[in-house]
This record gives C-alpha cells, sequence and structure tokens, in this order.
C-alpha cells in the first residue's frame, strides 16, 4: 500500500510539473537575427590637439537585423540598434570641466596622461540591399551589400588615465564635447550571411564645429567584421 501511494504521488507530481511547463508562454519567434560588427575608426584628419590613432579606437555595434526576400539574387535588410565608438588620442589636450561648468580642450596641469578615449553611443538604423550572385533560400553564401545608417547620439564620455608622482589616477567625464547629435553615412559589405567585412563612411562632421585653431573639424569611417545569426 506504501509503494503504491507512492508511485501515485509520484505521478501527480509529474503530471502537475508538465501541466504547468504547459501553461508557460511560449518565447516568440522574430523574424530576424541579430548582427555584431566589430572595426577600428578612422579620422580622415586630425586636430592639432587631438591626433587620432587607429590602435584604441574601436566601434562595436549590435543590432537587430530583419530580412526582405525579393527574389533568390536580391534582398533588403534593415536593421536597428547601437553603436559604440571610441576614439583614442596621442598627446596631453583632453576635455576638462572648467570653473564656470563648462568643459574646453586643455593639459592637466603637472600630470602625464596615458591612456587619452572619447567614448560615444548612437542608436543607429542601417539598412542595405544585398545581391547574392549565387542565388540564396534564406540569405547564406556569398553577397555584396550596398547601404546606408542613420544615428542619433545618446550619450558620451572621456576617460583618462594619468600620472602624479607615484600616484595614478582615472577619471571619466560626461559632456557633449560638441560632437554632432546626428550622424548619416553609407556602407559597405561583402562575404557570407553569418561572417563579412564591412566599410562605413559618414558624411557628417564628428564635431559642430573646429576643436582647436587648426580649424580641423575631422570625418569618421569604419572598418572591420560582423558575425551574423545568433
Amino acid at each position: 500500500m506504501k509503494r503504491l501511494s507512492g508511485i501515485a504521488l509520484l505521478l501527480l507530481l509529474t503530471l502537475t510539473a508538465f501541466a504547468q511547463d504547459d501553461s508557460r508562454p511560449k518565447q516568440p519567434d522574430l523574424p530576424g537575427d541579430l548582427m555584431v560588427d566589430f572595426g577600428m575608426n578612422l579620422w580622415s584628419d586630425k586636430p592639432e590637439l587631438l591626433p587620432a590613432k587607429l590602435w584604441g579606437s574601436e566601434s562595436v555595434g549590435i543590432y537587430y537585423n530583419h530580412r526582405v526576400r525579393f527574389s533568390d539574387h536580391f534582398a533588403f535588410h534593415a536593421s536597428l540598434g547601437f553603436t559604440f565608438d571610441k576614439y583614442s588620442f596621442d598627446g596631453q589636450y583632453t576635455w576638462l570641466r572648467d570653473d564656470d561648468g563648462s568643459v574646453s580642450l586643455d593639459t592637466l596641469a603637472g600630470a602625464f596622461l596615458t591612456k587619452n578615449k572619447l567614448s560615444t553611443t548612437y542608436l543607429e538604423l542601417p539598412v542595405e540591399f544585398r545581391w547574392h550572385p549565387l542565388g540564396t533560400v534564406n540569405g547564406e553564401g556569398w553577397f555584396i551589400g550596398l547601404g546606408g545608417m542613420a544615428g542619433m547620439r545618446i550619450g558620451g564620455h572621456t576617460k583618462i588615465k594619468y600620472g602624479i608622482g607615484e600616484d595614478e589616477y582615472k577619471e571619466k567625464l560626461y559632456a557633449n564635447f560638441g560632437l554632432e547629435q546626428f550622424r548619416y553615412g553609407v556602407q559597405a559589405r561583402f562575404g557570407f550571411k553569418t561572417f563579412h567585412v564591412f566599410y562605413k563612411y559618414y558624411f557628417n562632421n564628428v564635431f559642430d564645429g573646429p576643436v582647436d585653431d587648426s580649424g580641423i573639424v575631422p570625418q569618421a569611417a569604419t572598418i572591420g567584421i560582423n558575425f551574423s545569426g545568433f
């Protein structure tokens, strides 16, 4: 009798567990995939006080990508996500907050900068047309993509590391730094659906005006690789 009671209790618990599992909401199967861009940022010109360097100037883009198929050879891709850009600088000039609360380029008295970076975050909408020369069903295989993108800046900060004597300090400063609020450009992609290379070029200037007496206002470009299909 005890054994039968134990078996009955086990069956009841198993049925209850299945019933609870069936009642759980199902995750939606979204018609798209995740794209991750990783690249290096370039400036068209280098302001005298902000000599940007390639090493340390990374770009990471994370987008949800939706494909609209026209035929076995042509498709339209629309994405939405975030782009995180960093620019690394040589030299000792960085943005500092003045006594009146404003922010301007200056040197840090008595300190030597060992890290000097500007980081920006954009909400971005990339779009492109893809041509599959060998044909495709679900976007697999070789492709060439051409399109554009538009973005809105939603954040920005600097990160510096410096030494004074034997001590080392790290600081972050949040401001707009004279950056353009919106940006737009063109992009080209080549490769497979799940892995390809890309090039982005932004038409607008990085800043809304010159940052120093050189009068240089750089434009930005990014070259890198992409992983898709997550």
